[in-house]
C-alpha cells in the first residue's frame, strides 16, 4: 500500500520524504521491522519508541511516524510524518493497512473490572449455537477462526488488533467478540475499531497504580460508550448493554448517544434475572424479557455469574437470536478457564482455582463459596506486584470477614519483595483485628502454600486458590517461570508421599 493512501486517514503535522513509496507493514515495534515497514515511534511507560528510529531505519524502514519535534536528523530516503499522537496514528494506520476489518464484522467489546472473560465466553457460545462463526479476544485465549491460541494480553496493541480482525474476516466471521481493557482504552488500542456493542458489566476499584483514582477509572471505561456509533462507516444497529444494579450503571449510561439495553437482578431492567438455586454445581435463575420467561441452568456457580449470564443474553436478545437459542448457549458453557474452575479429583475434595485478584471479585467467589460449604472455607492467596496497593490491604479484610482460614502467599511478585507485598495485605488484616497463626498463615512461596491448605483440608472443606486463575507462568523480579495453579493442585494430589 502506498505511503500516501495510509496517510489520507491521519491527522498529519508535518511531513517530509516520499509519499509514493510502498510500505508492507506497520509495527511500533523496532525488533519488528523489515525491508519496507512502517515504524511508528511510541512513547511508552519505560522506553520512548523515538529512541529507536535509527534501529528501525537500519532494518528496512521507509517511513517514520513521530510524535516529538526536533529530533535527531533522519536519512532522507526515509519518509517522517509527525502527528499529534503516535498512538492514535498507530490505530489509524493499522486500521487503513488491513482494510478496516472492523467495518466487515459485528463487533462486541465488553468491558468492567470483573465478568469481562466469562461473558465473552457465554457470547461465543450462545452465537455459535444460533449458526454464527464466531472470532473471540479474551484474556485466556483468541481463536480467529483458525483454532483456540492462549493470550499474552487482555486487549493487544492496535496494530496486532487490526491484523487479527483482519484474519477474523479472511476466515468470514460473522461476529467478533472481545475484551476491552481499560488500559486499552486510555492507550487508544481500540481507537479504530468500530464496535457495534459495548457491554459494561460491573466497576470496583482496580488499575488504581495507572488510572490514580476510581473517577478516572471509570472515566476510562466510559470511554467504549462515548465512542459507540460515531463516524459509523457500517450500517446495523449500535447498543450498549449496562449493568444497571451497578452503581456505575448510570454514569456510563449517561455517556452514550445510543440505544441502552438494561439488565439487572434488584432493578427493573429490560433483560432480569431471578436466582432460584446455586451451588457448587452450578446456579439456575429464571431470565425475564420481553414478558417471555426462560430458566437457565447455568453449570457455573455464583451470582456474579447470573450477571454475566444476563449480560450476554441482553446483547443476544436484541440482536435476534431466539430465547431457546440464548439458553443452549448459556447452558453449554461447562467451564471457564481460572473462574471458580473446580479441579477435580479422585479423594472428592471440592477444591476451585479464581482469577479473583480484586477486592470485589475476591469477595464474590468467597460468598459464593461458603454458601455450600459444610465445614471450613479455606483460602490461598496473594497480591500482584508492580500493581494498584491500595487494594491490597482490603483483600485482607475480605478473606478474613468470609474466609474460615486463609494462607497468604506470593502472586506475580514482578519487581517487588513478596513479603512486603504481603506485609501490606496484613496491614488490613490487623486493622480487624486478625491475628497470624489464628486466623491465617504466611507462606511464601506459593506451591509450598498450596501444599501446607490441601494438608489442612477436612473432607467437607472448600478450598480455593485465587489470584492466578488460568496463568501459567509466575513472574519475578528476575526470572518468569511456569507455574500453574491447577496442575501444581493435580501434582500434590498426586504425590501421596506429600499430601496424605
Amino acid at each position: 500500500m502506498k505511503l500516501s493512501r495510509l496517510l489520507a486517514e491521519l491527522k498529519v503535522k508535518r511531513l517530509k520524504g516520499n509519499l509514493d513509496v510502498e510500505i508492507k507493514g506497520v509495527v511500533c515495534d523496532s525488533r519488528k521491522v523489515k525491508e519496507g515497514y512502517l515504524f511508528v515511534a511510541v512513547r511508552g511507560f519505560r522506553e520512548d519508541g523515538h529512541r529507536f528510529i535509527p534501529e528501525a531505519i537500519r532494518r528496512g524502514a521507509k517511513a517514520i511516524v513521530v510524535e516529538r519535534e526536533n529530533l535527531p536528523s533522519i536519512s532522507g530516503k526515509v519518509a517522517v510524518v509527525e502527528v499529534p499522537s503516535s498512538r492514535s496514528a498507530l490505530a489509524c494506520l493499522s486500521s487503513c493497512f488491513y482494510g478496516f476489518p472492523s467495518q466487515k464484522l459485528r463487533v462486541i467489546g465488553v468491558t468492567g473490572t470483573n465478568g469481562k472473560t466469562t461473558t465473552v465466553y457465554m457470547l461465543e457460545s450462545i452465537l455459535k449455537k444460533a449458526g454464527f462463526r464466531v472470532g473471540k479476544i479474551s484474556t485466556i485465549d483468541y481463536d480467529l477462526g483458525e483454532g483456540t491460541n492462549p493470550s499474552a494480553i487482555t486487549t493487544p496493541e492496535s496494530q496486532e488488533l487490526q491484523m487479527m480482525l483482519k484474519r477474523m474476516v479472511d476466515k468470514n466471521i460473522d461476529y467478533a467478540v472481545m475484551e476491552v481493557s481499560s488500559h486499552s482504552l486510555v492507550l487508544r488500542r481500540v481507537e479504530k475499531v468500530e464496535f457495534d456493542w459495548a457491554v459494561f458489566t460491573n466497576l470496583s476499584p482496580e488499575h488504581l497504580d495507572f488510572h490514580r483514582s476510581l473517577d478516572e477509572y471509570l472515566k476510562a471505561k466510559s470511554l467504549l460508550f462515548e465512542g459507540l456509533g460515531k463516524g459509523a462507516k457500517k450500517k446495523g444497529l449500535k447498543a450498549a448493554s449496562i449493568n444497571i444494579d451497578d452503581a456505575a450503571g448510570d454514569y456510563i449510561m449517561r455517556h452514550t448517544h445510543v440505544k441502552v439495553i438494561t439488565y439487572g437482578i434488584n432493578k427493573k431492567a429490560t433483560v432480569e434475572g431471578k436466582v432460584l438455586k446455586t451451588g457448587p454445581d452450578g446456579t439456575s435463575f429464571i431470565l425475564r424479557s420481553s414478558g417471555r420467561e426462560q430458566r437457565i441452568n447455568l453449570f457455573l456457580p455464583g451470582t456474579h455469574n447470573v450477571y454475566n449470564a444476563l449480560a450476554a443474553a441482553s446483547v443476544m436478545l436484541e440482536e435476534g437470536i431466539d430465547l431457546a437459542s440464548v439458553k443452549k448457549g448459556l447452558e453449554e458453557v461447562r467451564k471457564v478457564p481460572g473462574r471458580l474452575e473446580p479441579v477435580k479429583n479422585e479423594r472428592g475434595l471440592k477444591i476451585f482455582v479464581d482469577y479473583a485478584h480484586t477486592p470485589d471479585g475476591l469477595r464474590n467467589i468467597l460468598q459464593t463459596l461458603k454458601r455450600f460449604t459444610k465445614g471450613n472455607l479455606l483460602v490461598v492467596f496473594g497480591c500482584g506486584g508492580d500493581r494498584d496497593i491500595t487494594k491490597r490491604p482490603l483483600m485482607g479484610k475480605i478473606a478474613l470477614k468470609l474466609a474460615n482460614y486463609f494462607i497468604l502467599t506470593s502472586d506475580n511478585p514482578r519487581s517487588e519483595d513478596p513479603e512486603k507485598i504481603i506485609s501490606q495485605i496484613e496491614k488490613g488484616i490487623r486493622e480487624e483485628g486478625g491475628k497470624r497463626g489464628k486466623n491465617y498463615l504466611v507462606v511464601v512461596d506459593r506451591k509450598e502454600a498450596i501444599k501446607k491448605a490441601l494438608e489442612m483440608m477436612e473432607k467437607e472443606d472448600v478450598l480455593v486458590v485465587a489470584g492466578k486463575g488460568h496463568e501459567r507462568m509466575q513472574i519475578f523480579k528476575d526470572r518468569v517461570e511456569e507455574f500453574s495453579d491447577v496442575e501444581v493442585i493435580r501434582e500434590l494430589l498426586g504425590e501421596d508421599n506429600l499430601i496424605k
